[in-house]
């Protein structure tokens, strides 16, 4: 594969970028009239500061989504309990994270993350001034570490991962990300083969520490408590979830529950999609297969009899349900796009499915495939083998939910070992200029 330079690699990006503004301008009063403008002079750096400004330099720390948010909350409780007066903004790059953080978090400033190329992002930093960046997972963005290293902040990257397909499409201008990631102060990679990766694009070994992953320190706190705060009755029925399904998986585990409920009527699948844009399109999906569903959001105090599909299409949710089912298929594994969070069903004691698509979550799955506390499926038919199981045997469930949580449980140093690593930055003066 030819690698580029730096220099061109850079003049590319920001000739990409300036193109991609460009060409969006014409969309704008489309944009407009459909109401999807939302946050648009955020992505355009236009980040307020709080009246009165900030009471110390504050922590900024980027969650790409829902996922990447909610995995850094035990690392935001942490250093909140070690700095209590420290601000803090927070940045995502979707509407549907943004959402989360600020009700999770409740940051000072809550921001979409600016455009990344022409220095836009930079306005933001440079009326902000925070005295660190905490980068959550794999995103690397060029404009954005040299923006925070511009104005003196230090850097972290904590559960860092980079997936093999990620670094194969990244390699061709491994001089511009190369260049990034030396502007980062310590990076906190989930495995070793995230570390091996990253250190292939360009980080400085002596910067990269194993940790592991954060989702799993979130996740293998929870306990049995989480059922009494079922958002909806379920009456007692037997609840299947598929969780952060994909185009074409709702099919499949629609495939597989229809094989079911001849033997199991009152069985509930809990059908959530990954991405809130996909909602009407799923259930348009059951309307059209003709399977009694009802939507969260229209959903009373218990679900109808009647229903044999939950649609969840609310945000924040999922984790309520989670401890109540019976098993959980995780999606992204089917569709090839590398997996979701296979370890939160598992760390809540539930059994785990998922199919081969797994490299963005390659260690977690091997690790709960080898414990026995995981099954491969990869179409409706072994699916629906697996839940058949689970339904038939409340206890081989209970086991193989069990062996998942102490996996987790295992793996759930990775708070502790990265605010080990995190926590001392915060003590350098942000004041240190360009590196």
């Amino acid at each position: 594969m030819p690698v580029v330079s730096e220099s061109a690699a850079a003049i590319a990006y920001e000739v990409a970028g300036a193109t991609a503004l460009v060409a969006s301008l014409p969309a704008l009063p489309w944009l407009w009239y459909r109401g999807h403008t939302e946050g648009l002079t955020e992505r355009l750096g236009r980040v307020p500061a709080p009246a009165g400004g900030f009471s110390e330099p504050p922590l900024w720390l980027h969650a790409a989504s829902v996922g990447e948010t909610l995995a850094a909350l035990p690392l935001v409780e942490a250093l909140r309990r070690r700095h209590p007066g420290m601000p803090w903004v927070v940045s995502n790059t979707t509407l549907s994270g943004r959402a989360v953080a600020r009700r999770e978090i409740a940051p000072e400033v809550s921001t979409l993350l600016p455009i990344d190329p022409l220095r836009i992002v930079d306005r933001a930093f440079a009326r902000l001034r925070p005295r660190a960046l905490v980068v959550v997972e794999g995103e690397i963005w060029p404009g954005l570490l040299r923006a925070a290293d511009r104005c003196g902040a230090v850097i972290a990257m904590v559960s860092a991962q980079l997936s093999d397909r990620s670094l194969r499409r990244s390699l061709w201008a491994k001089p511009l990300f190369a260049a990034a990631l030396r502007r980062v102060d310590t990076i906190c990679a989930q495995s070793a083969l995230d570390a091996e990766r990253l250190r292939e694009l360009g980080a400085p070994a002596e910067r990269i520490h194993v940790t592991g992953n954060l989702k799993a320190g979130r996740v293998a706190a929870a306990s049995d408590a989480a059922l009494a705060a079922l958002p909806v009755s379920l009456g007692g029925r037997p609840l299947l979830i598929a969780a952060s399904t994909q185009p074409g998986e709702e099919d499949l585990v629609l495939d597989a529950a229809s094989r079911l409920w001849s033997e199991w009527p009152d069985a509930l699948l809990l059908l959530a999609p990954r991405r809130p844009e996909r909602f009407a399109e799923v259930a348009d999906l059951l309307e059209r297969r003709g399977v009694p569903f009802e939507r969260r959001s229209a959903s009373e105090a218990a679900v109808q009899a009647q229903s044999r599909v939950l649609l969840l299409d609310s945000l924040g949710e999922l984790a309520a349900f989670l401890p109540a089912a019976r098993g959980v298929f995780v999606g992204g594994t089917v569709a090839p796009l590398g997996g979701h969070n296979v370890l939160e069903p598992a760390a809540l004691g539930v059994a785990v499915s998922f199919g081969p698509s797994l490299e963005n979550v390659r260690a977690a799955a091997d690790a709960l495939l080898a414990a026995g506390a995981a099954a491969m499926v990869r179409d409706s038919e072994s699916l629906a083998a697996h839940w058949r199981e689970l339904l038939r045997s409340p206890a081989v469930a209970a086991e193989s939910g069990q062996r998942g949580r102490t996996v987790a449980v295992q793996l759930a140093a990775a708070v502790d070992v990265t605010l080990r690593v995190v926590e001392p930055l915060l003590a350098i003066e942000a004041s240190r200029g360009t590196r």
